[in-house]
C-alpha cells in the first residue's frame, strides 16, 4: 500500500492518457497532465545554468521559462498566476518545485491525492522513488505493434518503424529498472480494456484507496474532447487492440519484431510474423538512419538555442519539438523502409 504521489509512465500512445482519465475520476485522486517537467528541467546544463533554487532570483528565472513551454502550458491547465505564486513560495528545489506543481493542480481539482502522468518520465523512475519513495509508479505497457502502428499516425513521432520500436522498447527498459521497488505496478494496456473493473479495483488497493465505480464513467468533457482530438475512446472498448495488422505492412511488423528480438516476450508479446529477412533488416536500418538524420536536420536551430540560449527553454522546445500535422511526404518514405 502507498500513500504517496501516484506517476504513470510508459512508452507514449500505450493507455497512459486512459489511465490518467480513469483515475482522475476517483473522488480523491488528480493525475496532473504531461507536464515533462523532469524532461524540460532536470539536465546538468539547466541546473547549472538556472543554478540553487534557493536563491529568489534563480527560482523566479526557472519557474518563469519553464511555465513559458508549450508543453507545461498544455499538460497543467490551471491559474499559472496563482501558481507562480505558489512555486515562488515553496519550490526551493526542483523535487519540490515538481511536487508543488501537482499538489497545486489537485487542489485546484478539490481532490486531495496527487500524481502525474508524462510516459517519458518512464527515464526518471529512480529518482522519482528517490524523492518520494512512498510513491506509486503504474508502468502501462502495451503491445509494441501497436503502439508503432499508432506512433506512425503521431506529428512527433519518427516516420521509421524500427525508431519507434527501439523508443518503445527503450522507455519500457528503463522503467523496469524499478520493479523490485514495492511502489512498482505493471499495468498492461490489453488487461485494462479488457477487464477494467479488476485491473482499477488492483491499482486502489495499491494506491491504498478504495474503489470508485465513477473511474468507469467517463464525463460528457472526456467524450467531446475523446471525439475532436481522436486521442483514444471512450465509452471504453477493445477495438483498438490488435490493429496493427489492418495498420502495418507486413514487412513492417516484421521489422519491428526482428528490432525487438526475445524483448518483446519478455513484455508478454508473442511474434507473430515469419522471421525478417536479411534484405527486410537491412531495410529497415536503412530507413531508420535515414528518418534519423532528417529528424536531426530539422532541430538544428533548437542546439543554437541549447547552446547559446540555455535558458530560453520554450524556443529550444519549439525547434526541438516541433507541432503540426505530419506531411504527407513521410508516408512516401515509410516505402523505402517497407
Amino acid at each position: 500500500m502507498n500513500a504517496g504521489p501516484i506517476f504513470i509512465v510508459g512508452a507514449p500512445r500505450s493507455g497512459t492518457t486512459l489511465l490518467r482519465q480513469m483515475l482522475s475520476r476517483h473522488p480523491r485522486i488528480a493525475i496532473c497532465g504531461e507536464t515533462h517537467f523532469l524532461t524540460t528541467v532536470y539536465n546538468e546544463r539547466t541546473r547549472r545554468v538556472f543554478g540553487d533554487l534557493r536563491d529568489e532570483a534563480n527560482r523566479q528565472r526557472l519557474i518563469d521559462a519553464y511555465l513559458a513551454t508549450r508543453r507545461a502550458q498544455r499538460g497543467i491547465r490551471m491559474d499559472f498566476s496563482r501558481l507562480k505564486e505558489r512555486l515562488l513560495r515553496d519550490g526551493d528545489s526542483l523535487q519540490s518545485l515538481f511536487a508543488a506543481i501537482l499538489k497545486a493542480y489537485a487542489e485546484s481539482q478539490g481532490k486531495q491525492r496527487w500524481g502525474e502522468k508524462t510516459p517519458q518520465h518512464a527515464r526518471f523512475t529512480e529518482l522519482l522513488f528517490e524523492w518520494y519513495p512512498d510513491a506509486l509508479l503504474l508502468h502501462v505497457v502495451r503491445d509494441p505493434r501497436d503502439v508503432v502502428a499508432s506512433l506512425l499516425r503521431r506529428p512527433a513521432a519518427a516516420n521509421s518503424a524500427v525508431l519507434n520500436a527501439r523508443a518503445w522498447l527503450r522507455l519500457n527498459l528503463a522503467a523496469r529498472r524499478s520493479q523490485a521497488r514495492p511502489g512498482y505496478l505493471e499495468v498492461r494496456y490489453e488487461a485494462l480494456t479488457a477487464e477494467p473493473e479488476e485491473q482499477l479495483r488492483k491499482i486502489c488497493r495499491c494506491a491504498g484507496e478504495e474503489y470508485s465505480s465513477s473511474m468507469l464513467s467517463p464525463e460528457q468533457q472526456e467524450l467531446e474532447r475523446s471525439s475532436a482530438m481522436d486521442r483514444f475512446r471512450t465509452p471504453l472498448s477493445t477495438d483498438r487492440l490488435g490493429t496493427w495488422r489492418q495498420d502495418l505492412s507486413p514487412i513492417e511488423a516484421a521489422q519491428i519484431e526482428s528490432t525487438l528480438g526475445g524483448q518483446m516476450e519478455t513484455f508478454g508479446y508473442s511474434r507473430q510474423m515469419p522471421p525478417a529477412s536479411a534484405l527486410t533488416r537491412w531495410r529497415g536500418a536503412s530507413f531508420a538512419a535515414f528518418d534519423t538524420a532528417r529528424m536531426a536536420f530539422q532541430k538544428l536551430p533548437a542546439l543554437w538555442y541549447y547552446y547559446t540560449a540555455p535558458t530560453d527553454l520554450a524556443s529550444y522546445e519549439r525547434w526541438r519539438f516541433p507541432p503540426g500535422e505530419k506531411p504527407h511526404a513521410p508516408q512516401i518514405e515509410r516505402s523505402i523502409g517497407a
